[in-house]
């Protein structure tokens, strides 16, 4: 077999490799857009979760409490004391009342500014996040720029069939046949990762499922509370 018609070998070779590495890469393409989809749902789930946790059943557990202690005060302050004895032991009730309440919500405030900062670290990670897509597509840009030049060169003549030679048809064989082999591995190894990304969406979707239960849970919860705070502000009343 002559050089020429090794050349012509390789190249058909390379050309059934290059198809099915286009398979490939094409495959992760829409499993990569799966992933982001996927992704993008349990984001906005997660941001639903949020708003109905912190937005609704907190705002609604905090009044509440608010009223709960605002109907404690009234059946201190309705109470009959005779002497000083009685009077100061209602005092005393009184300000037990008003620590228990500050306690609890100075214990409240640590705890969202525990969260707060845990959700100030997860904005900083989104910056960056952001960053990192910015130069992502600043790469696809200055792609697109290199290949739009190549191909004006290739209409101004820098690609001339007629100076081909063996030899050089021969390295550049050699360096598509190298280009496949790191290329093949770039996309198994994105296969690989896109598979442990799935999984870990498909696992994030069922725990936002079941914090969404336990949030509706709660409500419910917290309504049956609120119906005792009004069974208790009617007798006062």
């Amino acid at each position: 077999m002559s050089s020429s018609e090794a050349n012509k070998a390789a190249i058909a070779a390379n050309r059934k490799t290059i198809f099915n590495i286009e398979s490939n890469v094409l495959s992760n393409k829409a499993l990569v857009y799966q992933s982001r989809s996927m992704i993008e749902e349990n984001r906005l789930m997660i941001m639903s979760n949020y708003s109905a946790a912190f937005m609704g059943n907190r705002q609604l557990a905090n009044a509440n409490t608010d009223e709960i202690f605002a109907n404690r005060s009234a059946i201190l302050a309705a109470m009959d004391t005779d002497g000083d004895v009685q009077e100061n032991y209602v005092n005393v009730q009184t300000n037990k009342s008003s620590l228990d309440y500050l306690a609890h919500r100075s214990g409240l405030n640590s705890s969202v500014l525990a969260i707060s900062a845990k959700m100030a670290d997860v904005n900083a990670q989104l910056v960056a996040i952001n960053q990192e897509i910015m130069a992502a597509n600043q790469s696809i840009v200055e792609f697109n720029a290199a290949q739009i030049a190549l191909n004006s060169d290739m209409l101004n003549g820098s690609l001339q069939p007629s100076k081909a030679t063996v030899e050089g048809n021969a390295s550049m064989v050699a360096a598509n046949t190298a280009a496949m082999a790191d290329l093949s591995s770039n996309v198994e190894n994105n296969r690989k990762t896109m598979d442990e990304i799935l999984e870990t969406s498909a696992s994030n979707a069922s725990a936002l499922m079941a914090n969404k239960d336990t949030i509706n849970e709660r409500r419910v919860a917290i309504m049956e509370n609120r119906k005792g705070i009004l069974a208790n502000k009617q007798k006062i009343g």
